[in-house]
């Protein structure tokens, strides 16, 4: 039989609640033993776990997972964001038994461009690192090295780029896909350096990882001009080189975190939330070491994720 709603202890911070809030937050579903079974979040917490419970009256998932819960803690964000943010890191770092991870992949690979003698951007495989800094652009994540040069062969071929000019296929004068009508004639002179370039870099763009345009880590602030009870009014996520480094109440303490040191790990989905909600201007940037704003450079910028 599955507990009823009046059954399930509701915390916040470990604090007991009457009942359930209605903020926007994460929420985690926690056995009698205490083991983490989900993480979730909600713009609304109180309607999306009410709708949990109801799917968990059916057969499947929902009812392996309700049937097992005895607590959910609540944690409020002051917006949105935070609560995207929060519950992706949360899902990675603690590993819920029931949300679905990705898989762990042991080594990434990604795309660096630079320039020949003749000024053709030619693509190269590199090792990505999620410890390094974001100092220049780089493009997409693969898992090997032929992976890459699987996607750059297809590139080729659905946009008329040349392999010869971009360095993959040796040899000079017009390439063997130009007399097949493959390759627009970058290599034939029938398209100039620039033309070129311009396409190479337009077809690369959508899975662009942007450099760290900032001198050093910056405190995203996201506001709510009418919180509700125990929802903050305001946070500051730590960001430095794309890597969400924690959520915090305070600018102080939110300052205080960028002295000890933390490493910062690139992830994926949090650099696509980050710099969705700095294209669209929802959050203000804070220099985190000074305390004083900072100019947005990519607001409005066309920046694809």
């Amino acid at each position: 039989m599955l507990p009823e709603l009046k059954k399930i202890a509701f915390t916040q911070a470990d604090k007991s609640l009457e009942e359930l809030p209605s903020y926007s937050g994460v929420y985690r579903f926690f056995s009698s033993e205490g083991a983490l079974l989900y993480v979730g979040k909600s713009v609304d917490i109180k309607s999306r776990i009410n709708a949990h419970i109801q799917e968990g009256r059916k057969p499947g998932r929902h009812q392996r997972i309700i049937s097992e819960v005895t607590r959910i803690d609540c944690c409020a964000t002051s917006g949105e964001i935070g609560a995207l943010l929060v519950e992706n890191a949360a899902i990675k770092q603690e590993t819920p038994l029931y949300n679905r991870r990705q898989r762990q992949v042991r080594k990434l690979w990604t795309l660096k461009l630079s320039l020949s003698p003749d000024g053709f951007l030619q693509p190269s495989s590199a090792d990505f690192s999620p410890w390094a800094d974001r100092s220049d652009d780089c493009y997409g994540l693969f898992h090997n090295r032929r992976h890459i040069d699987n996607t750059l062969r297809r590139h080729a071929r659905d946009h008329g780029l040349c392999l010869r000019v971009m360095g993959m296929d040796p040899g000079s004068g017009p390439c063997f896909q130009y007399q097949l009508k493959r390759c627009d004639g970058a290599c034939a002179g029938d398209e100039t350096v620039d033309e070129h370039n311009a396409r190479l870099l337009s077809v690369l763009d959508r899975d662009r990882i942007a450099a760290w345009p900032f001198a050093g880590p910056l405190l995203l602030v996201e506001r709510n001009i009418h919180p509700m009870e125990d929802q903050p009014s305001e946070q500051f996520h730590l960001v430095n080189h794309w890597a969400w480094l924690g959520c915090f109440n305070s600018s102080t303490e939110a300052q205080t975190a960028t002295k000890r040191g933390a490493q910062t790990v690139f992830d994926r989905d949090a650099y696509r939330m980050l710099m969705s909600a700095m294209r669209k201007g929802l959050l203000e940037l804070i220099d985190a070491k000074r305390l004083t704003p900072v100019d947005n450079p990519l607001l409005q910028q066309g920046v694809l994720l």
